[in-house]
């Protein structure tokens, strides 16, 4: 008799790899390949004291975080800067180009979440500016 493997639901970031590309350190916990999620992705992570997140863009989804801690400023193409902090919500819309500074004395903490999915990984998060550039 065959068993059925059952779906994983819950996952934490030590289950997932750690990105460190995009300026910050990421862990995708909600995903196609994590838990078989269809239609969203969605995990956690921290910008720290004078950190940037790369300009970049999501040309399938929009994308939202939640601030846990911290304060900063997300530029939106379009919009312009806009300052958060903990206990806001930020949404980027689809397609729009936008960078993350951390202004704050602390490390930013969120929770993002981004939908619908791109075809791919790769086509989902579109890096425009390489590290160390202004």
């Amino acid at each position: 008799m065959e068993t059925q493997q059952k779906r994983r639901l819950a996952v934490g970031p030590n289950d997932v790899k750690t990105i460190e590309d995009r300026g910050g350190e990421i862990h995708v916990l909600i995903s196609p390949g994590s838990v078989q999620s269809k239609n969203m992705i969605m995990g956690t992570a921290t910008v720290p004291v004078g950190g940037k997140v790369l300009l970049h863009a999501h040309p399938h989804s929009e994308e939202c975080f939640y601030v846990l801690q911290g304060k900063g400023e997300i530029t939106v193409e379009g919009v312009g800067v806009v300052p958060f902090q903990a206990g806001e919500a930020v949404l980027t819309p689809q397609g729009t180009t936008h960078s993350i500074v951390n202004v704050g004395d602390e490390e930013i903490r969120v929770v993002f979440a981004a939908a619908p999915l791109a075809p791919s990984p790769k086509e989902g998060h579109i890096i425009l500016e390489l590290e160390g550039e202004n």
